[in-house]
C-alpha cells in the first residue's frame, strides 16, 4: 500500500504547530490569536467564557484527524496479509500500551520536571530520556536490523531515569502524571482503533456509533439519567469500590481516587474527529485501488479557496463577525461544490465525495456555533470538533491540489519529513534542544527575551521550531523512524 504525501503532510502540520504554540514565549502586548482563544494576553488566566478559535486550536485536531486517517493504512495492510482479528486487536492494544508509556515517560523525565537546584542535572536527565526513547522506539526495521534488544534497552533506561529522579531530587512516579495529548492519542489507538476494526466494512454504522456517543454526550449532565451514570463511571474506581483492598494498594501507591490512569469517557470526544479521519482513509485507499489519478485543472485556485475558508473562519469566529463569516463560507463552499461537480475539470470520484464530506461537517459546525456560548477548544464544544473535522479535509485535499502544481517546489518536503517522523519531531525541543542549549548557557537568555521587546518571544518559538525541522529532516534522511 503506497505512503499518502498528504496524510503526512497533515500530520507535520500539526506538529509544526504544536511545537511552535508550545514555544512562543508569553508576553502581555502580543496579539491573543498567537495562543489559545480562551488562554490569551494580556494576563494569560484561563477564560471559558470566551468564545473563538485560534490556529493554536486547530493543531491538535489535525493530528487527531491525521491519526484516524492513517489507521486504515495501517491496518488493512495486516488484513490484506491474511491476519486473523485477534492479531490485529493485538496489534491495537499495543499501540496504545506504548503511547500509553510514552505519556507516562513524558510526564516525569522532561526539563520541566526537575527542580531549579537540579541545574545541569537536568539538561544531562533529559538528554538521557530522548536517548531512552530513540531506542525504545526506533524502527530498526527500516535499516534492516533486529531491534528487539535494543528497544527493551530502551524502555528499561527510562525505567532507570525514573528511579534515579526519585532518588537524587526525591521526586514521586505516579501513574498519574502524564502527558495530556499524548494519553488522549492512546485513547483514540485504542477505542478508535477498535471501532474501525469492527465497523472496517461498513461506514454507516461507525457513523451511528459516533452518533450514539453525540446524543451520550449531549444528555451527560441530567442527574439521575443512565447516561449520566455512563458517563461517570470510571472502570478503574469501581472495581476499587467493589474490593477495598484493592482501592487500599492504589492509595498506598499514590493513585488519588476519582482520577484516571489511562481512560475517561471525556477523552472519547476526540473521536468526533478521529472516526470521520479513518472514513477518509478508507476512501482514499479504496479509490486509490480502483481508479487511476487524474490531472487536475485550475487546482491552484481551488486549493486557494479551501485555505481562504479557514482563515477566514479564524478571522470570523475569534473577532465574532459572525454573520460576514457565515455569508463567506456559503460563498466560498458554493464555489468549491460547483468547481468538483463540473465534470470537465477532471476530478476523480474521490475529491467529489471528500468535498461534499468536508462541507457537511463545516456546515454542521457552523449551524451549531451559537450553542454554548460560540465555539470554543476548552472547554471544547460541538462545533468545535464538527468545523476542525471539516477543516482538516480541507487541509488534506488542499495540499493534493496545491502539491499538483508546484511538484518542483521544497517549501513542503521538511512538513513531510515532520510527518514521517511525528513523535520523534514532538520531543525535540523539551528533550535535546533545549537541554543543549542551558548546558550551553544560551537557554536562559533565549527564554527572557520576550521581557525586552515582545516580538523576541515569537523569534523563540520560531528558531526552536526551525532548529526542530532541521534535526528532524536530518533523522529522516538517516532513515532513523520512530514507531507510530
Amino acid at each position: 500500500m503506497s505512503r499518502d504525501s498528504g496524510l503526512d503532510f497533515l500530520r507535520g502540520l500539526a506538529i509544526l504547530g504544536m511545537v511552535l504554540s508550545g514555544t512562543i514565549s508569553r508576553n502581555d502586548e502580543l496579539p491573543g490569536w498567537l495562543f489559545h482563544a480562551q488562554i490569551s494576553p494580556p494576563d494569560f488566566v484561563f477564560n471559558p467564557s470566551f468564545p473563538g478559535i485560534t490556529w493554536v486550536d486547530l493543531v491538535f485536531p489535525l493530528f487527531i484527524f491525521a491519526m484516524g486517517m492513517s489507521v486504515p493504512f495501517s491496518l488493512q495492510k495486516n488484513i490484506d496479509k491474511g491476519s486473523q482479528m485477534g492479531t490485529i486487536g493485538r496489534k491495537i492494544f499495543f499501540r496504545a500500551l506504548k503511547l500509553w508509556f510514552f505519556a507516562i515517560m513524558l510526564g516525569h523525565l522532561s526539563l520541566f520536571h526537575y527542580p531549579a537546584i537540579a541545574g545541569y542535572w537536568a539538561n544531562l536527565l533529559a538528554v538521557l530520556a530522548f536517548g531512552g526513547f530513540f531506542l525504545a522506539f526506533l524502527d530498526f526495521s527500516k535499516l534492516s536490523l533486529s531491534g528487539k534488544w535494543w528497544n527493551t534497552a530502551g524502555y528499561l533506561l527510562l525505567i532507570l531515569l525514573c528511579l534515579i529522579r526519585a532518588r537524587l531530587f526525591d521526586l514521586p512516579f505516579s501513574l498519574q502524571n502524564y502527558d495530556i495529548i499524548i494519553l488522549v492519542l492512546a485513547n483514540m489507538a485504542f477505542w478508535g482503533g477498535l471501532i474501525w476494526l469492527i465497523t472496517r466494512n461498513n461506514m454507516l454504522v461507525r457513523l451511528g456509533i459516533l452518533a450514539l456517543y453525540f446524543g451520550i454526550w449531549l444528555s451527560r449532565d441530567i442527574e439521575g439519567s443512565w447516561n449520566n451514570d455512563l458517563w461517570n463511571f470510571l472502570p478503574l474506581w469501581w472495581l476499587a469500590d467493589q474490593i477495598p483492598a484493592f482501592g487500599n494498594l492504589l492509595q498506598s501507591i499514590g493513585i488519588e481516587n476519582g482520577k484516571t490512569i489511562f481512560y475517561h469517557p471525556d477523552y472519547l470526544k476526540y473521536l468526533m474527529i478521529f472516526l470521520p479521519g479513518t472514513i477518509v482513509g478508507d476512501l482514499v485507499i479504496k479509490h486509490n485501488r480502483s481508479e487511476p489519478i487524474v490531472p487536475f485543472n485550475k487546482s491552484l485556485l481551488l486549493g486557494a479557496a479551501m485555505i481562504l475558508l479557514i482563515v477566514g473562519n479564524l478571522f470570523g469566529l475569534y473577532y465574532r463577525f459572525l454573520l460576514l463569516n457565515l455569508f463567506v463560507n456559503l460563498f466560498l463552499l458554493t464555489l468549491i461544490f460547483i468547481s468538483f461537480i463540473v465534470k470537465e475539470l477532471g476530478y476523480i470520484n474521490l475529491y467529489k465525495k471528500l468535498v461534499l464530506f468536508a462541507i457537511f461537517w463545516v456546515l454542521l459546525g457552523l449551524v451549531f456555533e451559537a450553542w454554548q456560548g460560540g465555539i470554543k477548544k476548552d472547554p471544547a464544544t460541538y462545533s468545535y470538533f464538527f468545523l476542525t473535522t471539516g477543516f482538516s479535509i480541507f487541509v488534506y485535499l488542499s495540499f493534493h491540489l496545491l502539491h499538483n502544481k508546484s511538484r518542483s517546489v521544497s517549501w513542503w518536503r521538511p512538513v513531510l519529513s515532520i510527518g514521517k517522523n511525528p513523535m520523534l519531531a514532538y520531543v525535540l525541543v523539551a528533550y535535546l534542544i533545549l537541554p543543549v542549549l542551558g548546558a550551553l548557557q544560551l537557554q536562559n537568555p533565549l527564554d527572557h527575551m520576550h521581557e525586552i521587546w515582545k516580538w523576541a518571544g515569537v523569534f523563540r518559538g520560531l528558531l526552536l521550531t526551525t532548529i526542530m525541522i532541521f534535526v528532524t529532516v536530518f533523522f529522516v534522511r538517516k532513515k532513523l523512524f520512530w514507531k507510530t
